[in-house]
C-alpha cells in the first residue's frame, strides 16, 4: 500500500490518494480541484474510485469536477445524502461563493461493503461529527475524517453533529489495537496508542460525561 498526503483549500483538509493492489482511492478530496488534479497529474495517478468520511463542503467540494474528469464512483454513508444534497447542511452556503448540491454519489450498501473487503478495506459507521461520518480501516491505519485529530475531535455544532453520538463513535478507538496509525481530516498524522494517552477526548472523564 502507498500513501499520499495533500493538504488542501482554506480548511486545510487532508486528502488522502491510497494505491492498494489495482485499486486506486481518493479519500476526502477536499475543495481544491485543480491543485488535486495537478498533483495527480505529476504523480501520473489515475484515481479509481472515491470514498468520502462525510459530506461537508470543504470535504466534498472537488467531488462533481472529479467525477466529470475521471469517470469514477462516488461513496459515501447512506446517511449522508441529507448532507450531500442541501448547501445548507454541507456548509457550502456559508463557506463557498457557489453552493453545492449532489446530485450523483453511491450510497455504501452491503454489497459496497463486500466489494470493498475484497482490497481489505473496512467501513465502519462513527456518527456524531455528522449523521453519516465513517472512519476507514486499512491494514493497520485507520482513516479518521473529522471524528479524531490529533489531540482533538470533531464538532459538533454544526447541522447534524451529536455530542452523544461522537463519543459513541470515540469508544469504538478503544477497541482497535494500540499500533494503528491514525490518518485525521486535518492536522498532523498520529498514532492511536498516543491518543489513548494524551487526547482528553479519550479519557473516560469525557466518554462517560
Amino acid at each position: 500500500m502507498k500513501i499520499e498526503k495533500l493538504i488542501l483549500g482554506y480548511f486545510a483538509v487532508n486528502c488522502y490518494i491510497v494505491e492498494l493492489k489495482d485499486l486506486k482511492i481518493l479519500i476526502d478530496p477536499g475543495a481544491d480541484f485543480k491543485a488535486l488534479q495537478e498533483f495527480l497529474i505529476s504523480k501520473n495517478i489515475r484515481p479509481d474510485i472515491i470514498i468520502n468520511t462525510h459530506g461537508h463542503y470543504d470535504h466534498i467540494g472537488a467531488v462533481p469536477e472529479l467525477m466529470e474528469e475521471y469517470g469514477i464512483t462516488f461513496y459515501i454513508d447512506r446517511e449522508e445524502e441529507q448532507i450531500v444534497i442541501d448547501p445548507e447542511k454541507n456548509c457550502s452556503s456559508i463557506f463557498s461563493q457557489n453552493t453545492l448540491s449532489l446530485k450523483t454519489y453511491n450510497l455504501i450498501s452491503s454489497a459496497d461493503k463486500k466489494y470493498f473487503n475484497s482490497f481489505g478495506i473496512d467501513i465502519i459507521k462513527t456518527p456524531g461529527h455528522t449523521p453519516g461520518s465513517i472512519i476507514i480501516k486499512i491494514e493497520k491505519k485507520l482513516f479518521t475524517g473529522d471524528l479524531l485529530f490529533r489531540g482533538a475531535i470533531g464538532r459538533t455544532d454544526l447541522p447534524g453533529g451529536s455530542l452523544s453520538d461522537i463519543k459513541s463513535s470515540l469508544l469504538k478507538l478503544k477497541r482497535f489495537d494500540k499500533d494503528f496509525e491514525v490518518f485525521p481530516g486535518h492536522g498532523p498524522g498520529t498514532g492511536l496508542e498516543d491518543e489513548l494517552k494524551t487526547n482528553p477526548y479519550l479519557d473516560s472523564d469525557f466518554l462517560d460525561g
